[in-house]
């Protein structure tokens, strides 16, 4: 169920004193505290990456950022010079390998401020992710229906708010680096003629990879949006009899079909973002990279990881059944033989998540490690697919017997059915770059020009 769990890359250690040349020995201190500062974030993430509650790297990442910004400047404006060929540990976290994940030497500080932003987003999603674990759950128990607070509906509320805004902010980091940061990486991986060691550059650093992610995450935004749009009719959905009527307060079905048929197209289009550079596909690992039937799931050694594989494959059929779904319903009052051909689609969509193989391999996902957590969020989601599943029988069945008996409609072949564009909700948060730590020299001098040349302005004679 979105949002992903995301794993964290953790970084190896760095010494910027070590690293980098000094020459006025103006930045002593300041090489000093982004070293801390990074150590501390180091430290955040294995706790992270371990799973140890509370854990988190946002607060940590946000004084290491200004830091690194600072001293990326320095560089480019020759205040600071490499005494040798810089190396940048990271080990990556979006990326299958057979054995142990290895720690990855990376050639340039731009790889470093790529995977800190990479950080930056994979924290805020998972943010989101604990907030929407911690909302009440209402599914039934022993065929008892749950009581729905007023209080538990409002907490649900502010919670599906604050997960949506989180995922909305991620996905603009995302998109930003995408954009930004992406480009800078090329040099570095020219010049190691696109290896590291014996390893691949990871999938995440891959051209279309932070395109991708961002996919992911508006995705899950869109979901979670999609969930507050149903909430107030939770009760009607969990414990009235599947099928017709909708309730009066129930969200347009058009509107809910096209929303859903956005989501499917973003996590589809992440999947196939998401991939071995095509220029990094070697023949020495070609027996590896050879591709199984398009039905089937298996872990490649350096591809994306399986887990995240799976989870594209599984949300984005399943958003492709609620769509057709509720564009079936829509349709009912305007052609039943269409409501019905888009209607028995959704239900294939479903039986295929409730029969096929996807949903055995999904039963092995571990997406922490508390295994009866996991064993809970696999129940829930299976449930989720069952209610939608018997949902669209329900409307089926009773859309067929009114064909039937009244409109004689013929029901067209699915091919034959006009499918509407989807809808977006809104896009993602525009993402702006935090303020350096501490001004460059060449920043200071270029301002104190700018004061002196100001100084003498307004003095009319």
């Amino acid at each position: 169920m979105a949002p992903y769990l995301f794993p964290y890359p953790v970084p190896g250690s760095v010494t910027f004193s070590t690293l980098l040349l000094d020459r006025s020995g103006t930045y002593t201190t300041q090489l000093a505290e982004a070293t801390v500062a990074r150590t501390r974030l180091q430290a955040a993430l294995k706790a992270a990456a371990d799973g140890q509650p509370g854990s988190s790297a946002l607060a940590v990442l946000e004084v290491y950022h200004p830091y690194l910004l600072a001293i990326m400047s320095c560089i480019d404006g020759d205040d600071l010079l490499y005494k040798g060929d810089p190396v940048f540990p990271w080990r990556p976290a979006l990326t299958s390998y057979h054995l142990s994940t290895p720690t990855l030497s990376l050639p340039t500080i731009q790889v470093e401020h790529y995977f800190v932003l990479l950080v930056h987003t994979i924290a805020l999603a998972n943010y989101a992710h604990s907030i929407l674990d911690g909302l009440p759950q209402f599914e039934a128990k022993g065929g008892q229906a749950p009581i729905i607070t007023k209080e538990d509906e409002q907490k649900t509320s502010a919670g599906l708010t604050r997960a949506v805004d989180l995922l909305s902010q991620a996905a603009g980091i995302a998109e930003y680096t995408a954009e930004n940061i992406t480009p800078q990486l090329d040099a570095g991986r020219t010049t190691t003629g696109g290896r590291l060691g014996k390893y691949r550059w990871p999938v995440e650093t891959g051209g279309e990879a932070m395109t991708g992610l961002s996919m992911i995450l508006l995705a899950d935004a869109h979901v979670t949006a999609i969930r507050k749009l149903l909430l107030p009719i939770l009760s009607h959905t969990l414990f009235a009899p599947p099928g017709p009527p909708l309730p009066a307060s129930h969200p347009s079905p058009s509107l809910l079909g096209k929303l859903y048929l956005h989501v499917s197209n973003l996590y589809s289009s992440a999947s196939s973002l998401l991939v071995i550079p095509t220029n990094q596909q070697s023949n020495s690992s070609g027996s590896l990279l050879r591709r199984k039937k398009s039905d089937e799931i298996d872990s490649i050694d350096e591809d994306l990881i399986v887990e995240l594989k799976r989870y594209l494959k599984k949300e984005a059929k399943l958003s492709k059944g609620l769509s057709y779904k509720y564009l079936g319903i829509d349709e009912a009052s305007k052609s039943l033989g269409q409501s019905l051909a888009l209607l028995q689609e959704s239900g294939r969509c479903l039986e295929d998540l409730k029969d096929s193989k996807l949903e055995s391999k999904m039963k092995g996902l571990n997406f922490n490690k508390d295994k009866k957590k996991a064993e809970a969020v696999r129940n829930l989601r299976q449930s989720r697919i069952d209610r939608e599943y018997y949902s669209v029988q329900a409307w089926l069945q009773a859309n067929k017997k009114l064909n039937d008996t009244v409109n004689f409609e013929r029901v067209p072949p699915f091919q034959e059915v006009v499918i509407p564009p989807g809808r977006p909700i809104f896009s993602a948060k525009k993402y702006t770059l935090p303020k350096l730590k501490f001004a460059p020299s060449h920043i200071e001098e270029e301002e104190e020009k700018q004061e002196a040349e100001y100084a003498g302005r307004g003095n009319y004679f």
